[in-house]
This record gives structure tokens, C-alpha cells and sequence, in this order.
């Protein structure tokens, strides 16, 4: 997916955020990227095989240097978790990221995007 242009039409929303992923050893949050700020979206992914099933990706790319930070598939069984107002989480999978939002607005959006994409996914069961 990393060598793939993603089409700027298909994101659901965008936002800017420092991505973050779980480190279990220490039980804390590792920023990922060396901590530069990133383009975080959720991006709906096209149909090429005809079935009509949705499919959305939670994307991120450093506004530095434009190096993917974040590929993670969104299921509808994420555990999406708001731990307050600019910093959220999810678990999906083994998986666990997190972002910390340059603003609250920007939380917010990302927060409507993750829970309209997990509807679109709930409602293709």
C-alpha cells in the first residue's frame, strides 16, 4: 500500500497529529517518526474486486519528509479509545496506536471520521 498514491478525494477526514504506538515493555507511548508531525487520515479504500464491501485505512504520512508513519487497517471491532480531548486511541488486532491532535477541532473530526467509517463497515456485515 506505501508505494500506492493515495486519491485525496477518498479520505473521510484529515487531520494533523504525532503518532504514537503502544510500548508494551515499558507501558508507556513511543512517538513514531522520531515524533515529527504527521497527516493523519482515514482513508476509504476502492473497490477492485467487484464485492461492494467497503474497506477503510487509517493512514499517516510525516509532514517532513512525506515517510508513511502509520498503515493500520480500521475493523469494526476497534476498540477506539478518547483519553481526553487531544489524545486518543485504538487497539485492532494485536495492534496499538495512538495520536496526539495539534488541536481539539482536529480531535473531533478524526473522532467523526473513525466512528462514520466503523457504520460503513457495520452496515456491510
Amino acid at each position: 500500500m506505501a508505494d500506492k498514491r493515495l486519491d485525496d478525494d477518498s479520505y473521510v477526514v484529515r487531520v494533523r497529529a504525532l503518532v504514537m504506538a503502544r510500548d508494551d515493555s515499558t507501558g508507556g507511548w513511543s512517538p513514531l517518526a522520531g515524533g515529527a508531525l504527521s497527516v493523519v487520515g482515514v482513508y476509504k479504500l476502492p473497490h477492485d474486486d467487484g464485492t461492494h464491501k467497503n474497506e477503510y485505512l487509517i493512514y499517516g504520512q510525516a509532514l517532513e519528509d512525506q515517510s508513511v508513519v502509520l498503515e493500520c487497517m480500521l475493523r469494526k471491532d476497534v476498540m477506539y479509545t478518547k483519553v481526553n480531548p487531544t489524545f486518543h486511541h485504538w487497539k485492532t488486532d494485536d495492534k496499538r496506536f495512538g495520536l496526539t491532535f495539534q488541536s481539539t477541532a482536529d480531535a473531533r473530526a478524526f473522532d467523526r471520521g473513525v466512528k462514520k467509517a466503523i457504520e460503513d463497515l457495520m452496515d456491510g456485515l
